[in-house]
């Protein structure tokens, strides 16, 4: 008997970046359910409109000198950008209307993955790997780690902590020990402290898109600028947990104290929940991770066993205005799921103990696969950042 040979091991790397039928079968399954209610929703609109034409409740406009309707404005024909969020010519969904009376949303309806056009990652080098991804130490709290292009891990941070949070731009890091709220460059130099009295088991310091402000929990949930030190605490209405910032700025994903998503405005006063399924079985409302550019998509623990464990890394990601958990097209166990400012979203799974890293851009294509170097087989992924 002699041990595999070249042939076993190409047959081996050639499974692992297959993705599993069953995941194509439900992807389509989901399609065609979302075309059979939405014919279902046209046919019904034909036969009201039919039955209005024939009772007579339907009256015809007369004709008139102006053929514009009086009392409503005629709707510009090229909506400026700034008016829709779409580019010039596009004008783009129509904004989500909030339940809650007097509130408007507006968050543009990303693409999801359905079935993948193709398995093949533009790149399967970590050389080609456009941001930094960071790591810690879950058992100690006391390591952080960047992933360098070359495939070397370095500790950026060495001090013990109880939380942590890196910057959109991977320049800095928050973090809480012995509940002063710390910052420090990831290039080195010493810590400065930014807050005292902080608190962390419920809110992890999170870094505003700007890099400029924090979400911390003092006394009470609040943002902190941290140039001047200057803290406002958060409306009373958003009553939760784990805060964390859109790309964009413009919304907040957190956790209510009964394990539930809401999702508000940066001015709102009060949110709005997160529809409730089968697919996470509430487990993964208790903690939102990571948030997609828009607000739209959110990384969450799905597992029991992580619900309870803030540093738990997310498994899974979670459609904010469907409640529904997305398929994502990677080969094995989702161990690690991550945004970044700009709404990539990096993947980190394991299947036959070998680990790997998945970047999808916010239409999710599959920008890069790559193995990730065994040094790192023992930490928990944290961020993404550009």
């Amino acid at each position: 008997m002699t041990g595999p040979g070249p042939l076993h091991d190409s047959l081996s790397e050639l499974a692992d970046s297959v993705l599993p039928i069953d995941l194509y079968e439900r992807s389509l399954r989901r399609s065609r359910r979302i075309g059979r209610r939405e014919a279902a929703v046209g046919t019904g609109a034909a036969v009201v409109a039919l039955g209005l034409l024939g009772s007579g409740l339907w009256q015809m406009p007369q004709p008139s000198g102006d053929s514009s309707p009086r009392g409503v404005a005629a709707a510009p024909l090229n909506p400026s950008p700034g008016a829709t969020g779409a580019p010039q010519g596009d004008a783009g969904p129509a904004p989500i209307q909030s339940l809650t009376p007097g509130r408007t949303t507006s968050r543009p309806h990303r693409p999801r993955p359905q079935a993948p056009a193709s398995t093949r990652p533009r790149s399967t080098s970590l050389a080609a790997l456009p941001g930094q991804v960071f790591y810690q130490d879950a058992g100690t709290k006391a390591d952080l780690v960047r992933l360098t292009r070359d495939g070397d891990p370095r500790t950026v941070l060495s001090a013990p902590f109880s939380a942590v949070g890196v910057s959109p731009d991977g320049a800095r890091v928050a973090y809480v020990t012995e509940g002063q709220l710390m910052v420090v460059d990831t290039a080195g130099g010493e810590p400065q402290q930014v807050y005292a009295g902080t608190a962390s088991d419920a809110q992890a310091p999170a870094w505003s898109p700007d890099g400029g402000r924090l979400l911390i929990d003092a006394t009470d949930p609040g943002v902190l600028d941290v140039a001047t030190g200057a803290l406002t605490p958060l409306p009373t209405g958003l009553d939760g947990e784990h805060f964390r910032w859109s790309g964009d700025g413009t919304t907040l994903v957190y956790a209510t104290t009964s394990c539930r998503l809401e999702v508000a405005g940066v001015n709102a006063q009060t949110g709005t929940p997160v529809p409730a399924t089968q697919d996470t079985g509430g487990a993964a409302a208790c903690r939102p991770v990571s948030v997609d550019s828009t607000g739209d998509l959110v990384t969450v623990r799905t597992e029991q066993a992580g619900a309870a464990d803030t540093d738990a890394p997310a498994d899974a990601v979670l459609d904010t205005s469907t409640g529904e958990t997305v398929d994502l097209p990677v080969p094995g166990t989702v161990i690690g799921a991550v945004f970044d400012a700009q709404g990539n979203l990096l993947v980190r799974s394991v299947q036959r103990g070998r680990t790997r890293l998945s970047l999808f851009d916010p239409g999710f294509t599959l920008l890069l696969r790559a193995k990730e170097p065994a040094a790192l087989k023992d930490l928990d992924l944290v961020a993404y950042t550009r």
